[in-house]
């Protein structure tokens, strides 16, 4: 099929080897990037769903805004000279856009601050390294702060020209102390741009168009430079389109997708295993016949590689549609690791799941290019692009030199220019097989052994997996305790917890952690926290010590049942109140919804469908006619 909006070019390939062939004869600079990244004027840059529609805006008509706001921000921010930096904190939105081009139009340096770390971890930092001004979507910070709306508006008044903006500075996350500031010029980012020509050449798949268009979903936050970079610039100098949701509710995620038949999806594993888990879950909830076949049909389909599609296409199809349906052509994971099951699950679907590698210091520097699923399933991400050089230390470390890098990095009162020719440390660690590498785990993870032996607490934590288990942490605690926490999806029953803690000491046997492994424990909390992803096991540690996660052992399973299921019985009643639309004094625990509550039909229904959507159960309608007061319904939920 020929493919929208590409001129005279037959693959998006040809077309980003003219532009990057003519941008490359230019300086590098963020203006000659902006020039090029609008350079389409009549291609889709936007789709938004505004009410039952979808509504489109061009490249034409985005710069068009930026040009016009440019004033207004000028105006807005009159009292503070070109070249200063001034921060935006703000969610994914079509505004974000204009208003970050419109910041660096007007002249200034931009901090894109991670709106996913603590109020005061951004305070800090705002006055430790001067920011001028913030223009914020919800807080107000102690700097001048505007908000997004009062400055992405149209003056009409005139602009007066300035040298334009050429620094972005991205956040690492992590605390005051040890939050990272990464600065990129149109230098840096040219060469991420010249490397997403090199996917394409060795890669086709991520290039490939559903119905002659490639949308991508804006999930990733443009803050980070994972968003950023392997989102918005790669895709924005293809001239492809970007679809924003309305939020990140899954189901509104899901509906979006398939209304505007979005092409790409890039995430972090966070994301990619917890759509997993739960379709898995609704899969097995069908029953053993059904969750084999499932089982079998993936396993083919991962067996036959790219002639399996059709398999997919049909065999699964309706897992398919319950997930996001047939426009997805790539989709990548990045950010941390990711778990083989995963990638089998997603690649075993019929969609194309690739891992990748970056940093917030280093850009983008390698996605797994391999069409073969046998290969992506590995969890390798690749070879580095062509402007980067990877090596591994003696001691396994991954080391990077790369023409992408920041240009500067600033930590506390340490500032560094960056040596290009210099081999930057990343501590990950690493392995290489046949040319592909593969991420092992952090460094500063590594846990001592009883025996002085090294552990790596992911390659462990990938070979414990118990049904009823959400997540598992393995960390040092405060008292030098090497201790494997585990974070329960739901369990009211002690009998059934006892048996996950049985196999949880099973698993740690199966992975030869037995001696090394102090104690188990047991939580009803989730272990990311905020914004995270990707577990921080020095937080952990300390809340674990601080009480801030309430966790018990093998022998408190019977108090922290009662302690549950006195909760769920509540949070049942909140259920019927809810759904009878009175107060919850006024529901007795053994009344019957319909005789002595005097319930509707149509409110049992609501009943149901609350306390299937609050408690995940999937089944329940086959057994609520015997459902009716509030101690049925929690039996039937400890019981399931």
């Amino acid at each position: 099929m020929k493919l929208r909006n590409i001129r005279n070019f037959n693959t998006i390939e040809e077309y980003v080897t003219d532009k990057l062939d003519r941008f490359s004869r230019e300086s590098h600079t963020m203006e000659s990037l902006y020039a090029y990244m609008f350079a389409e004027a009549e291609n889709t840059m936007i789709e938004v769903t505004d009410g039952y529609r979808v509504k489109k805006t061009t490249y034409a008509e985005a710069r068009a805004r930026i040009e016009a706001v440019a004033p207004t921000v000028q105006k807005t921010l009159e009292g503070i000279p070109a070249g200063s930096t001034v921060g935006l904190y703000a969610q994914n939105s079509p505004a974000w856009i204009t208003c970050f081009w419109a910041l660096l139009k007007c002249g200034y340096h931009i901090l894109l601050m991670n709106t996913r770390l603590p109020d005061t971890v951004l305070e800090s930092v705002i006055a430790d390294h001067g920011i001028a001004a913030v223009i914020s979507d919800s807080y107000s910070f102690s700097v001048p702060t505007y908000t997004v709306e009062a400055v992405d508006t149209e003056s009409g008044e005139a602009f007066t020209p300035v040298p334009f903006g050429e620094e972005v500075t991205f956040m690492s996350s992590g605390t005051s102390e040890r939050v990272k500031l990464c600065t990129y010029n149109g230098e840096c980012f040219y060469h991420q741009v010249c490397d997403s020509l090199e996917i394409l050449r060795h890669c086709p798949s991520i290039g490939h168009h559903y119905e002659g268009e490639l949308k991508h979903l804006m999930l990733l936050p443009l803050c980070h430079v994972f968003g950023f970079i392997a989102v918005y610039l790669w895709f924005g100098f293809f001239s492809r389109t970007f679809v924003f949701p309305k939020d990140l509710n899954p189901a509104t995620v899901q509906n979006t997708v398939k209304k505007h038949k979005v092409t790409h999806i890039f995430a972090v594993p966070m994301v990619w295993e917890g759509v997993c888990k739960a379709a898995t879950r609704k899969i097995a909830g069908r029953g053993d016949k059904t969750y084999r076949k499932f089982q079998k049909a993936t396993r083919l389909v991962n067996k036959l590689g790219r002639s399996g599609d059709f398999i997919a296409k049909k065999a699964l199809r309706e897992v398919r549609e319950g997930l996001f349906g047939d426009s997805i052509q790539f989709l990548i994971s990045g950010g941390s690791h990711i778990s083989a099951e995963t990638l089998a699950f997603f690649n075993g679907i019929g969609y194309h799941l690739a891992n990748g590698y970056g940093m917030t210091e280093l850009g983008i520097t390698s996605v797994e290019f391999s069409d073969k699923r046998k290969t992506l399933n590995t969890a390798s991400v690749g070879a580095p692009f062509r402007t980067t050089q990877y090596r591994i230390s003696g001691d396994g470390e991954l080391l990077v030199k790369s023409k992408t890098r920041a240009a500067r990095i600033v930590q506390g009162d340490t500032v560094t220019e960056t040596d290009f020719d210099e081999w930057f440390a990343t501590g990950d660690l690493a392995e290489e097989q046949g040319g592909r590498y593969h991420i092992k785990g952090r460094r500063d993870d590594l846990l001592i052994g009883p025996d002085g032996e090294n552990i790596n607490p992911v390659l462990a934590e990938a070979g414990i997996t118990v049904k009823g288990v959400e997540q598992v942490c393995l960390f040092k605690a405060a008292t030098g305790e090497i201790t494997l926490l585990a974070s329960l999806r739901g369990g009211y029953s002690a009998e059934g917890l006892r048996a996950i803690h049985d196999e949880l000491t099973g698993a740690l046997a199966a992975v030869k952690l037995e001696r090394a492994v102090n104690r188990v424990l047991m939580t009803y909390e989730p272990l990311l926290r905020g914004g995270e992803i990707k577990l921080s096991r020095s937080r952990i540690a300390k809340a674990v010590a601080s009480g801030e996660i309430v966790t018990f052992d093998a022998s408190g399973i019977d108090r922290r049942v009662e302690e549950r299921l006195s909760v769920l019985e509540s949070e049942v009643r909140a259920c019927f109140a809810a759904a009878l639309d009175c107060p919850v004094e006024k529901i007795p625990t053994d009344a019957h919804f319909f005789n002595q509550l005097g319930g509707t039909s149509l409110e049992y229904f609501a009943l149901q469908s609350e306390i299937k959507t609050r408690f995940g159960i999937d089944n329940l309608y086959a057994e609520g006619a015997s459902l009716f007061t509030v101690q049925d319904f929690t039996a039937y939920i400890r019981n399931h």
